[in-house]
């Protein structure tokens, strides 16, 4: 028998196969509000850069004139 069987045989006496603290309920939910909150302002972020990205491309101008396309020969 090993060193660490002994030991953990002796843990799972005294503390039980596996250890869950209690968790709190008030916790827990300002855990959940607070993630979710986080989730709505990234959300709005996102939403507002696309906004601004979109407003700016529809009221730009035009370019001056168009830009000539010149075919190079290849070598």
């Amino acid at each position: 028998m090993r060193v660490d069987d002994q030991v953990k045989r002796e843990l799972d006496a005294v503390v039980g196969d596996r250890f869950a603290p209690p968790r709190k309920l008030r916790a827990t939910l300002l855990k959940w509000a607070l993630f979710a909150i986080l989730g709505v302002a990234a959300a709005a972020v996102v939403m507002t850069i696309l906004h601004t990205h979109l407003t700016q491309a529809q009221t730009a101008p035009g370019p001056k004139k168009p830009v000539p396309i010149r075919i190079v020969p290849s070598q």
